[in-house]
């Protein structure tokens, strides 16, 4: 079992925060698209997201905002990659 550090659960809450560009009454937490958050190193994070479905034409407006979020919060160098599978 993997457990997150203090600094990757604090930005998997900011990440999470993120509203839903086509439901913005839903956050990417509560939609549940918002997969994984890990430090891959010093000022380096990779967030992996699952659309809803296959094609999702949002995914890129979510990717820009959790990079947006992110680097306001101190991060530099912010990755999300898409995952089909959990």
């Amino acid at each position: 079992m993997v457990t997150d550090t203090a600094l990757e659960a604090e930005l998997r809450g900011l990440a999470g925060s993120v509203p839903d560009p086509e439901l913005p009454v839903l956050t990417l937490a509560e939609l549940g698209v918002l997969r994984d958050v890990r430090v891959d190193g010093p000022g380096r994070v990779t967030v992996r997201l699952t659309p809803t479905y296959t094609g999702c034409p949002a995914i890129e407006a979510m990717s820009a905002d959790i990079e947006r979020v992110l680097h306001e919060h101190g991060v530099p160098e912010v990755s999300v990659v898409t995952v089909l599978a959990p």
